[in-house]
């Protein structure tokens, strides 16, 4: 069952009226939450209940031991469990490396191991919330909150990343879910107008605006790159990094636009990250939840900078080729993260070297912007196709001179000469929203379906046919 689907839709609607109707016991709404994630789990498959439910057991149970032990043993236990949840991330996210081997090895077919919904997400948090009881900065959850923490529904599929504990990012202090579940107090619904807005924009990005791109531009030149133009491919290389995108963000605004409609607070994952000054303030604005994971719990670690700058740049270099690897087990997936390394290590040789002493003129930090993009949607090429093979078809065929002096296609150039123009003008989109939001509360709550029911009509009659999958799910 979709987040974007009439089945869905439906479902949140009548759960909702339910869950209010308890709004004097928050435990009661706890309880529903988990039956209402629990059973959405169990409706795609039983193995992912059982999944989450053991991870939550082994993490509930480590931390039990961190909290009780003696100082020596704390740190010990805290190794344990994030060995354990590390190892059986590792176990289905790259199974699809050693079981070809071992059924070649065993003579066997029976090996397929599917990968559980969410496990990358639910095991960041239990990572979180494990170092959290060791540094005393999160506060104990009970079994129950703890594994409605893994499953919320919202987010399992592809986050944003709530930790248990409160974490900074750029939008500043993000509050966590442990004192959000066990509350004592009625919860309340959180801006409905913001939240109502949040959820008309994520349809939007993700159904009209990431298929669109996906279904006409992007598919068919990474599917066949060499038959295409220059211009095509072009506009299919930027059209990836803008549907990828609308996809990851449109899917954060949607289930932060549903948490706020259930009184929970999710920290913002996207901050306008296509128009950032350079690549470092592009991963303080895209997915921020994992990039702000990978530095608490990777290059903070590592030693971060505390121990000289070679050994700093060792350490970012260590955490982007990570993150790469998270993202899957191909020689793709390393390399695009050994690329951002790159790029943030020659950026902080530069400032090394040059430091900035005066405010850039505004031609400059457009030049910037454009660069940083560029760079970025370069990459990306790397990320979405499934070879490094097929990566270098990509740039072979946009580098061949001879698909520059072929017949212009008209419509991947104006296509092309659009993203630019939404690109230059995207704070004016952003101020459009929040003046939609602006309209929302100013007019009385019964007038809303007008306007959200013109937008949804708009979407359903312009976006692609059928239901479109989170590309992020994939990781």
């Amino acid at each position: 069952m979709p987040l974007i689907s009439l089945e869905f839709a439906l479902f949140f609607i009548v759960f909702f009226v339910v869950y209010w109707l308890l709004r004097m016991h928050p435990r009661i709404q706890n309880l529903l939450l988990l039956v209402a994630s629990l059973g959405w789990l169990l409706h795609i498959s039983t193995a992912f209940v059982v999944a989450v439910v053991v991870f939550a057991l082994m993490v509930h149970w480590c931390g039990r031991q961190i909290i009780h032990a003696a100082e020596p043993s704390k740190r010990g236990w805290l190794a344990i469990g994030i060995v354990v949840a590390v190892a059986n991330l590792a176990l289905y996210k790259y199974c699809d490396f050693f079981v070809p081997v071992l059924k070649t090895w065993l003579q066997t077919d029976v090996l397929d191991i599917i990968m559980p919904l969410g496990l990358s997400y639910y095991t960041f948090q239990g990572v979180a919330y494990l170092v959290g009881l060791y540094q005393g900065k999160t506060e104990h959850l009970k079994f129950f909150n703890l594994l409605l923490h893994f499953s919320f529904f919202p987010t399992i599929t592809s986050g944003p990343i709530i930790r248990a504990g409160a974490f900074q990012s750029i939008e500043g202090c993000n509050p966590g879910a442990a004192a959000q579940l066990q509350t004592s107090q009625p919860r309340h619904i959180i801006r409905p107008a913001l939240a109502v807005s949040l959820i008309l924009l994520g349809i939007l990005k993700k159904w009209w605006l990431a298929g669109f791109l996906g279904e006409n531009w992007v598919d068919p030149v990474f599917d066949n790159p060499l038959q295409y133009d220059g211009v095509s491919l072009l506009t299919a290389i930027y059209g990836y990094t803008a549907q990828l995108f609308f996809d990851f963000s449109g899917y954060s605004d949607l289930v932060i636009g549903m948490a706020m409609l259930l009184g929970f607070k999710l920290p913002a994952n996207f901050m306008m990250p296509l128009t950032a000054i350079n690549i470092r303030d592009f991963w303080a604005r895209w997915h921020i939840t994992l990039s702000t994971w990978i530095r608490d719990y990777i290059y903070i670690p590592l030693g971060g900078s505390r121990k000289g700058f070679v050994r700093q740049q060792i350490n970012v270099m260590a955490a982007m080729v990570l993150s790469g690897i998270w993202h899957g087990y191909g020689w793709n997936f390393m390399l695009w993260g050994a690329l951002h390394g790159t790029a943030l290590v020659l950026l902080n040789v530069k400032h090394r070297l040059w430091p900035v002493t005066a405010s850039p003129r505004p031609q400059s930090i457009i030049l910037s912007q454009w660069l940083t993009l560029t760079f970025v949607c370069a990459a990306f090429v790397v990320f979405h196709t499934a070879s490094l093979a097929a990566a270098g078809s990509v740039f072979q065929s946009l580098l061949q001179g001879s698909n520059w002096v072929m017949p212009i296609n008209v419509g991947a150039l104006s296509m092309l000469l659009l993203l630019g123009v939404c690109w230059f003008f995207y704070p004016c989109w952003v101020s459009g929203f929040q003046g939609f939001v602006g309209l929302l509360e100013k007019i009385p709550m019964w007038a809303w379906p007008i306007p959200v029911g013109a937008i949804l009509l708009l979407i359903y009659f312009m976006a692609p046919a059928g239901i479109p999958g989170f590309i992020y799910a994939n990781f």
